[in-house]
């Protein structure tokens, strides 16, 4: 079966009961590994328990698909559902794990994340088409459910944002839910919050921690680091058209984890920001003035490279913002490579605004 988009994590929170195998895709790993973190938990407790859950590598599945037959139909130890979960099953999948998909073998939950599987995907027209099987698309949240996730993320953090952080939070991770998690847990750790308790069921619950307020100077002296602004100096290097540099900034964003598709919607964000930018310089301003009205705020670091990125011309910004556009299309709708997609538009991006 096929899970919309829109209905997929009330779909997680309450899968039905016939639906043996979950085949996790899209562009948003971090959203693929908290709903697999979710399915799991739902059958098997505790994490940790090597008789209910068998942890598998994509790439020793992909090599022996036999492996994802055996733990699938053994039996727990002790009696109780089992759950066969298999992390990063990219590039070409094996046809015994398609088959796999198509007729689900044993009586084990089976999560499968494949992050850079799209729709037309071999995997994912399997998981359709199965009655016992379903296709769960995780993409990266949009700009309007982003700031509703960080507040959520804040809220079960014990944090209270003021006026400015939600929006700077929401605009430096990127829509990716592991980086956005990640920074508001360094925030929350920083301000000294304590995390909402979840009380269980028919217990008195206690009194709450009162939620820690957190100010916009704080966020951006804490969110942005790692990861973050080896992100933001990619962008900066692609957009100056710094060809030496992005190369070697690839690697180190993809070293902290960072999803291609996380890159392209750092690179459209910013494009939409170089726009306004332009707009600012239009109306008499220049570009270092212009950069500091930018909402939500520039970090200080960064104006002096806005500024000379300010110079690059309406049309060369207008090819990179369909460059990137149909980046993002293929990424999703195609079997080409999402690193090689990603790779290709950063480059070609650099070399425009080296010709002007």
């Amino acid at each position: 079966m096929e899970v919309k988009p829109a209905g997929a994590k009330r779909f997680i929170a309450k899968p039905p009961s016939d639906i043996r195998l979950f085949l996790l895709f899209g562009a948003d790993e971090g959203l693929i590994r908290e709903r697999g973190d979710a399915l799991v938990r739902q059958v098997v407790p505790e994490p940790g328990d090597p008789f209910r859950l068998a942890d598998l590598d994509g790439d020793a599945v992909n090599a022996d698909a036999a492996l994802l037959y055996d733990e699938a139909t053994a039996l727990a130890f002790g009696g109780g559902q089992r759950a066969v979960r298999v992390r990063r099953l990219t590039g070409r999948i094996a046809e015994a794990v398609i088959d796999m998909v198509r007729e689900p073998a044993g009586e084990a939950r089976i999560v499968l994340e494949a992050p850079g599987a799209n729709r037309k995907s071999a995997i994912v027209a399997a998981a359709i088409g199965c009655a016992a099987a379903a296709a769960v698309p995780c993409y990266h949240d949009d700009g309007r459910a982003l700031p509703e996730l960080v507040r959520e993320i804040m809220r079960e953090a014990g944090l209270r944002p003021g006026p400015g952080v939600v929006d700077y939070v929401a605009d430096r991770a990127g829509g990716d839910r592991a980086l956005t998690r990640r920074e508001i847990e360094k925030l929350a750790l920083f301000v000294g919050a304590v995390a909402e308790e979840r009380p269980d069921a028919g217990s008195g619950g206690g009194q709450a921690a009162e939620p820690k307020p957190v100010d916009l100077a704080q966020a951006q002296s804490v969110v942005g680091d790692t990861a973050l602004l080896t992100l933001d100096s990619l962008v900066d290097a692609t957009f100056e058209g710094r060809m030496a540099d992005i190369e070697r900034m690839l690697q180190r964003v993809r070293q902290e984890g960072v999803a291609s598709g996380t890159i392209l919607r750092a690179m459209a964000g910013h494009a939409v920001r170089l726009a306004r930018l332009r707009g600012l310089v239009g109306t008499g301003l220049d570009p270092v003035s212009a950069a500091r009205r930018l909402r939500p705020p520039v970090h200080f670091s960064r104006q002096g490279s806005l500024a000379r990125q300010a110079r690059i011309p309406q049309r060369v910004l207008a090819a990179a913002m369909e460059r990137i556009a149909e980046a993002e299309r293929l990424t999703r709708r195609s079997e080409l490579p999402d690193t090689a997609v990603c790779d290709r538009v950063l480059s070609g991006i650099a070399a425009a605004v080296r010709r002007g």
